[in-house]
């Protein structure tokens, strides 16, 4: 994580000017806005002793007063042969402090007042001599030759702390704009991962809290498109989860609210501990789809920067277009599987007896899908495998499959063409692709005696095998033209005894220890619709 928005002193001109007086012999001190000494002279040993002395401090301040009623102020000699010069320290035009240089002359050496302030600190008045001889060379002349001087240098590094805090501030807009980029261009990559909301969601939260200087992030989803959960959090919040969210519910029930607010603190409940909280609503057209909030600024600066802004403010439209595409998206997939079902509602209806046929099959198969441990995304696939398993028989005479009593060899084989119709209608549906090899093969058998194409063992898809199962077991628990269903221990018992056979040993193992309750309440429904749909 960067600091995105660093706060950097202003490089301080004057330290640089006075380690240049310094250099040329000349002490200096720091004082504030009212002369208040905030720095004493840089010199050390006996230099810095003497000029520590009270008797010489005590006359910095009344020269500082003096110069701020004069514009421009002007060196004051404070005693013979010292003088004080005046450098004004300005920041955006107001006066902030001054750095007073001090010039000596030979007299200054030489007077009962450098006596008195050797006496004040319990210097060697001989030794002190000594040690300000080779400093005490200026005259009236050369103190308006230094002033000049001075004044020039203090203007030049005045220039260069700017052209420092310039380079400085461009070097941090430059790499918040490169971590806006980067944090951008990650999300958008994202947004293509539809059928993953909840996934895409997270990246967000973890992607803004990676790049600001916040606490926490989350999201609050009043709509939340295909999220088991409305809210979604990234870093260490104040709050545990189930006490933050009303809160973030709360921000997002705000009809009214601006698009973006800044609080000092989350809730009631919450202290200010330091740094804001940003609150940006997440839109969608026509209406508002909840809030993204990056909460408790921290870093140097505890309030909230227009680099945070930004990046909120994007992260969030992103979300908000994220959010629509997968509101379409369900949309059109509700219309695809509605016509799916209407389809393979449209096929069963053909026969009473075979009414929810395919919706039974699909249920099991979905619940032999997520009892091998396979996801709910794989288990949803199994589900539509076995909507459309059987739509092949839209190709088939409705003499023959509302047949009563046993099919003669002719009208058998037409029946075993329903898996390659299937696969001849559905192979140009994309969404369907991977589901093709289910709705091809599911009247293989493990023993390779099956049909159309004779596969055997591991060699037919997986798909097939669990659809292969589900439709057998239906078939034997529904009353058919020819005969009357079979009671669930007998199922049950064909289906380990053909393990091997025609079914897989193992998903049949697994097959058996399914509940049942789902299905026999979806069976008597469809049992109860029957008679209407036939007639």
């Amino acid at each position: 994580m960067i600091d995105a928005n660093p706060q950097t002193d202003p490089v301080d001109p004057h330290v640089s000017l006075r380690m240049r007086c310094r250099a040329m012999g000349l002490p200096s001190w720091r004082c504030d806005g009212g002369g208040v000494i905030v720095a004493d002279p840089l010199e050390g040993g006996v230099l810095g002793l003497w000029l520590r002395s009270p008797v010489i401090t005590s006359l910095v301040e009344p020269c500082v007063r003096r110069w701020l009623a004069e514009s421009p102020p002007a060196p004051v000699q404070m005693l013979p042969g010292v003088w004080a010069i005046p450098v004004p320290q300005q920041l955006r035009r107001r006066l902030v402090g001054w750095t007073v240089v001090v010039a000596l002359g030979p007299a200054a050496i030489e007077s009962d007042f450098f006596a008195r302030a050797c006496a004040a600190v319990q210097l060697d008045p001989h030794a002190a001599h000594r040690a300000l001889a080779p400093l005490a060379r200026h005259d009236d002349a050369s103190v308006a030759r230094t002033t000049a001087m001075i004044g020039c240098m203090a203007e030049d590094a005045q220039k260069i702390s700017d052209h420092e805090l310039d380079i400085t501030n461009f070097t941090v807009q430059l790499t918040e704009s490169f971590e806006t980029i980067g944090v951008l261009y990650r999300i958008g990559r994202s947004m293509g991962e539809l059928e993953h909301p909840a996934r895409f969601v997270q990246q967000v939260c973890d992607n803004v809290h990676g790049a600001l200087a916040y606490r926490w992030v989350g999201v609050y989803l009043a709509d939340p498109e295909g999220l088991s959960e409305p809210m979604t959090l990234a870093g260490t919040p104040p709050l545990p989860a189930d006490q933050l969210r009303p809160l973030l519910e709360g921000l997002a029930a705000v009809d009214d609210a601006p698009v973006r607010r800044i609080l000092p603190q989350l809730g009631p409940i919450l202290p200010d501990d330091g740094g804001q909280t940003l609150v940006q609503r997440i839109q969608r057209p026509g209406r508002a789809a909840g809030v993204l909030v990056a909460g408790n600024k921290g870093g140097p600066d505890p309030q909230v920067s227009s680099y945070d802004t930004q990046l909120v403010e994007a992260s969030a439209g992103y979300l908000g277009a994220f959010l629509e595409n997968v509101g379409l998206m369900a949309q059109q997939r509700a219309l695809f599987m509605g016509t799916l079902e209407a389809l393979t509602a449209a096929i069963d209806a053909k026969d009473r007896y075979t009414c929810g046929h395919s919706q039974r099959v699909a249920l099991l198969a979905s619940g032999l899908a997520l009892a091998l441990g396979q996801t709910p995304e794989q288990a949803e696939r199994a589900r539509i495998a076995g909507l459309v398993h059987d739509v092949g028989k839209i190709g088939v005479p409705e003499a023959v499959l509302t047949k009563p009593g046993r099919l003669s060899d002719l009208e058998f084989d037409q029946i075993k063409r329903h898996p390659e119709i299937g696969h001849r209608i559905l192979r140009d549906i994309p969404m369907l692709a991977d589901v093709l090899p289910g709705v091809l093969h599911h009247h293989e058998h493990w023993n390779g005696r099956g049909y159309p194409h004779g596969l055997e063992a591991e060699s037919i898809p997986r798909i097939a095998r669990m659809l292969t199962l589900a439709d057998t077991f239906d078939a034997m628990s529904s009353t058919r033209s020819y005969r009357a269903a079979m009671p669930r221990d007998k199922v049950l018992t064909e289906i380990i005894r053909c393990a091997g056979v025609q079914f897989d040993p193992e998903l049949a193992r697994a097959f058996v220890t399914l509940d049942f309750s789902a299905y026999d309440e979806m069976f008597t429904r469809h049992a109860a619709s029957a008679p209407a749909i036939a007639a």
